[in-house]
């Protein structure tokens, strides 16, 4: 669906296609393009990726938060017995799967794919937020033990923002459904995800970034006391391991020119590693109540069902960034065993960059 944000439309329409008066004109046809057009992303799930990531973050966060299955190479850590199940996937390391499967030649200038873009004036892209579900049994169906999984991506909705020049905005939401290949689409995907993206024109002013940051906005953080926190510095090195383990040649994780000339100070940080770190703290918090010996293959007793986010600001490559959650009150978690929290990430002056809730219970 496309609409204009603040403007509901007819429910007898499947489709709408709106503009916005304004000094720019907008590529309804390339928006047309972009909906509802399923696309089917394969890959097997080796336990590879999923161990580069837990090397790449064990020098940045705590050990309680890394996945306590696989060894690192610098370990000599032996392999499980073959009677040992496969290890499942860590929650958050599916955001190293699944990449957009792009030529270098058909990627624009700034390195993005075109696949969830709207078309012009929308030349620059961000991570807005979105949402994480685990359904119950995910962890049976995603092992890593190289079997075949498939990704069932489609671009549901594109919301256009009003706004003249520099101020407009489209917000394109991108669902990705994760199972196994051999599973009819009719069975409940495994894992389920909500990606919405941000696209702007081109920045005129390169003073200013054109989104707003904490340090502008001044936001303060959900809570003062965070019952679980780790503080970080995101370093060239991290973003550039990220961005080739999601196969993203995004430039404004590279590329400090582009990121000057576009008003921000330095690097920015990965919103899907923002959202990875989040996992990781919320793993590192469960593991206080359940031990830490997990054997290989072992799926925790409690686990993450949902998680939810907004990024407010950006983050950047040498400053430091704190990840922090906590409990919400009794009353207002769920039921069934299950638990809820506020989680969040601050910037490196205190200001609330990542807004987010999370809702964990028992795994099956």
């Amino acid at each position: 669906m496309v609409r204009v944000l603040g403007r509901e439309p007819p429910s007898q329409w499947s489709t709408i296609i709106s503009t916005i008066p304004s000094t720019r004109t907008y590529s309804t046809s390339r928006i047309q393009e972009i909906l509802h057009k399923p696309k089917l992303i394969p890959d097997h799930l080796s336990p590879t990726h999923s161990n580069l990531l837990t090397i790449s973050l064990s020098d940045h966060i705590p050990s309680e938060c890394l996945p306590e299955q696989q060894p690192t190479l610098s370990s000599g850590g032996t392999p499980p017995p073959p009677s040992s199940p496969p290890p499942y996937l860590p929650q958050g390391h599916h955001l190293v799967y699944f990449p957009i499967q792009a030529r270098p030649s058909e990627l624009h200038a700034d390195g993005t794919d075109s696949d969830h873009w709207p078309g012009p004036p929308f030349t620059r892209r961000m991570w807005a937020g979105g949402e994480v579900c685990f359904r119950p049994g995910w962890e049976r169906a995603m092992r890593l033990d190289g079997r075949k999984v498939v990704c069932t991506e489609t671009v549901e909705d594109v919301r256009v923002s009003p706004g003249r020049g520099e101020q407009a905005r489209a917000f394109v939401d991108v669902w990705r459904r994760y199972r196994l290949a051999d599973q009819k689409d009719e069975v409940p995907a495994a894992i389920e995800e909500r990606r919405t993206l941000v696209f702007m024109p081109e920045s005129v002013n390169s003073d200013e970034t054109a989104l707003p940051t904490s340090r502008k906005r001044g936001l303060k953080p959900p809570r003062d006391n965070p019952d679980y926190a780790f503080t970080l510095t995101p370093t060239r090195a991290l973003l550039a391991n990220y961005s080739a383990l999601t196969y993203n040649a995004h430039s404004i994780h590279l590329d400090t020119h582009l990121t000057r000339a576009e008003g921000h100070p330095g690097l920015l940080v990965h919103g899907p590693l923002s959202l990875t770190l989040m996992f990781a703290a919320l793993k590192g918090r469960l593991s206080q109540g359940q031990g830490q010996g997990q054997e290989q293959g072992q799926v925790p007793t409690e686990g993450v069902r949902w998680l939810g986010y907004r990024n407010l600001a950006p983050l950047y490559c040498d400053e430091e960034m704190r990840v922090c959650l906590r409990e919400k009150e009794k009353e207002a978690s769920g039921e069934h065993g299950e638990r809820k929290w506020d989680v969040w990430v601050e910037g490196e002056n205190g200001g609330l960059a990542v807004k987010g809730t999370a809702t964990t219970g028992l795994m099956s």
